[in-house]
């Protein structure tokens, strides 16, 4: 007994929509990129927009794109409307904002660090590990900062000095070349940190930081963090920005 031709058409067309769909399901598997997360002493480019640049030693800077891997001792720089957000291998998160210089993972004299602000601004989020603390220490030209799984935002200024604000957790903090003086930062407190000072006396501010550093307020005669919309701060509660601070218009405390 023969069979009918529509058979075959019926055959054929079923063939050519699994060819077809194969097809399709292995495109878009390449085209999802599978990024395995960074191993231990290293990040990864999480987010990125603008332009974002790596030093490494003394070679001369090269550009960073998203999912590269960035290493012990790369210096990161943002350009002036660059962000981008690195991710460490315990899945904690550096937000850096433009205008930075950063040195990943620096070790010097007795210090470990997970890294050093040289410029700039940075939102850090500390991840837990297992809902245990996970010890970190960041330093700046003036301060060291030890978290132990939080959420903070630290800026250095042109002059060097250093602004910490806390959003979850506890902070301590002291002056590099001071160490034993230290403070505690805990929820909505910040504090600056100036060459040859101890920090100064911790302050409350109100909302989410985003970004430590300040841009005059001109509408209450004190400081608000980052962008118009920010947090305004009274002028009592520490340094203030100084008048023609650095470029971008970011204010520093006064000299």
């Amino acid at each position: 007994m023969g069979v009918a031709p529509d058979r075959f058409v019926r055959v054929g067309v079923l063939a050519w929509t699994a060819a077809l769909v194969l097809v399709a399901v292995t495109v878009q598997t390449a085209g999802a990129q599978v990024v395995p997360p960074p191993s231990p002493g290293s990040g990864r480019v999480l987010s990125l927009t603008g332009d974002l640049s790596v030093r490494r030693g003394a070679l001369q800077p090269e550009p960073l794109r998203r999912h590269d891997l960035v290493q012990v001792g790369d210096e990161i720089r943002t350009g002036s409307t660059t962000e981008a957000v690195i991710q460490t291998s315990d899945g904690s998160t550096i937000r850096i904002f433009p205008d930075s210089r950063v040195i990943f993972h620096e070790r010097s004299t007795g210090i470990q660090r997970l890294l050093h602000l040289v410029l700039g601004s940075i939102k850090v989020h500390i991840e837990k590990l297992s809902g245990r603390p996970n010890p970190q220490t960041l330093t700046t030209p003036t301060a060291i900062i030890a978290v132990r799984g939080t959420t903070f935002s630290v800026f250095v200024d042109e002059t060097d000095a250093t602004l910490v604000a806390v959003d979850e957790g506890i902070v301590a903090v002291a002056n590099i070349r001071i160490p034993s003086q230290e403070i505690l930062l805990r929820r909505r407190q910040r504090t600056w940190v100036r060459a040859g000072q101890p920090p100064a006396v911790a302050a409350q501010f109100r909302g989410p930081s985003e970004r430590a550093d300040v841009v005059p307020n001109r509408g209450n005669g004190g400081v608000q963090f980052g962008a118009p919309g920010g947090v305004g701060i009274g002028p009592a509660a520490g340094p203030g920005p100084r008048a023609g601070g650095g470029s971008g218009g970011r204010g520093g405390p006064p000299r």
